[in-house]
């Protein structure tokens, strides 16, 4: 429980008179050891902060929503932080609170699933999705940046396609469908995640690649390189 302290008249029948600080009888112990550490205080943290932030006009709040965008770890946002300030009072909880109220900004009444395809309407993705009539969950989502369209134009002759599994923490596979260049280097043409590795998945995530391509009049790949069959597909590609 915190000290409570109040200003009291020395005298009660002058109030122009000398004032004491006093604290109340139920604060007169305190039911903790003292603080070894002023970053213990949330009010001293903000005030640092505040005092920090007057001296460049990007605000703590600032860096921790741009690295989050980024994929920044909490812990690492804190090193950036007190790598750039030494003096900075700022803590890992403080970090996951900024963290916490941006994503209540930015999802405002929308759910997670629901703030995602506002996103990629947005920024005018390519996405296509399928679910579950009979719970209505997302089963299926797939999505293409618009940046890297004109770019697959010019390297659609050998395609590549595999599932990641350490990218989220319901460890939902991650189909990852990237094309090879003439310059030896990949390009990252779309994602898909999947509700399972069965050939019907699979099909499915590789049919919205091809409608993707159709929309785009991109020609087909000449060698597709995965570890399921793609026959029912693109039975013209080896």
């Amino acid at each position: 429980m915190p000290m409570r302290i109040a200003l009291h008249a020395v005298s009660k029948t002058d109030t122009e008179g000398h004032w004491k600080i006093v604290h109340t009888s139920r604060s007169i112990h305190h039911n903790h050891e003292p603080s070894r550490d002023i970053r213990a205080h949330a009010a001293v943290r903000r005030r640092a902060a505040h005092k920090s932030q007057e001296q460049t006009s990007v605000t703590t709040s600032d860096l921790v929503e741009i690295q989050t965008a980024a994929g920044v770890a909490v812990s690492t946002i804190q090193a950036t932080l007190l790598s750039a300030d030494r003096g900075s009072l700022v803590i890992v909880k403080d970090i996951a609170n900024t963290k916490r109220a941006v994503r209540r900004r930015d999802l405002a009444s929308h759910t997670a699933i629901e703030a995602l395809f506002v996103e990629l309407r947005k920024h005018n993705f390519f996405h296509k999705w399928r679910f579950n009539p009979e719970t209505s969950e997302l089963t299926h989502l797939t999505w293409a940046h618009p940046d890297t369209t004109e770019l697959f134009k010019l390297h659609h002759d050998v395609l590549v396609a595999d599932c990641t599994y350490k990218t989220d923490k319901h460890r939902i596979p991650l189909l990852n469908i990237i094309v090879v260049t003439g310059a030896n280097t990949v390009l990252h043409v779309a994602q898909c995640w999947l509700s399972g590795e069965k050939e019907e998945d699979f099909v499915w995530a590789f049919n919205m690649l091809r409608l993707f391509m159709i929309e785009n009049d991109i020609e087909p790949p000449n060698v597709i390189l995965t570890r399921t069959r793609t026959w029912r597909v693109w039975p013209e590609s080896t």
